[in-house]
């Protein structure tokens, strides 16, 4: 895997799961708990949408409409549906409109900090009161041991599908790009915006929230 980059990783679905422990699960709950929150003739927002893959099955499962945003449309599956739209599109600059459900999957961890609490307000202040935003993020441990315990755990589930050298050349890659918070510093950022917080899935030090207004 030499140049790892998210824009040419084929079958971006497949590595993905492949590289988080629980994926499909994660992916299967989140389209169950939407339909506590999908209203009639709202529009739903994903927000960094990748191949548009979520988007696509809350439609086939709701027939909903739902808009997915992502910096780069390389990855973009084509919807068999018009009521899914896979836009490119930088989150910094998008204009949000009123809705019942948004979803960042995660995203928030490759945008600065400055960066992901203006995003977070925006979608805050774009919700219907009881609307969720439902956030999935890998966070580093408040524990260096339980880190060091996650990262290897991690690497031995990653070397079913990946080589040593794919697994440090895409950690190298990522170090870069990703900017990890720990879960103290996430519920800090989730509270100031003013969301009641729940975790519904947790997979070693990548978790699930879901954000009620």
């Amino acid at each position: 895997m030499k140049d790892f980059n998210f824009e040419t990783i084929k079958e971006f679905d497949n590595h993905i799961s492949d590289s988080i422990h629980g994926y499909n699960l994660l992916h299967e709950l989140i389209i169950n708990i939407s339909s506590f929150f999908i209203k009639k003739n709202d529009v739903i927002y994903d927000l960094g949408t990748t191949t548009g893959m979520l988007p696509i099955k809350l439609n086939q499962r709701y027939q909903c409409k739902i808009i997915g945003y992502d910096i780069t449309d390389v990855n973009f599956l084509k919807p068999s549906s018009n009521d899914v739209k896979l836009c490119k599109v930088d989150l910094n600059k998008i204009k949000l409109k009123e809705s019942n459900l948004f979803f960042s999957v995660f995203t928030l961890q490759f945008l600065s900090i400055k960066e992901r609490i203006d995003l977070i307000d925006k979608v805050y202040k774009s919700l219907n009161v009881n609307g969720a935003f439902i956030v999935c993020e890998k966070e580093y441990s408040e524990s260096a041991l339980t880190q060091e315990i996650f990262t290897f755990c991690n690497y031995q589930n990653k070397l079913k599908k990946f080589t040593t050298t794919d697994i440090l050349e895409k950690e190298s890659q990522l170090r870069h790009s990703m900017n990890c918070l720990t879960e103290s510093e996430n519920v800090k950022m989730f509270k100031k915006a003013g969301f009641k917080i729940d975790v519904f899935f947790k997979s070693l030090n990548f978790k699930g929230y879901i954000l009620i207004k």
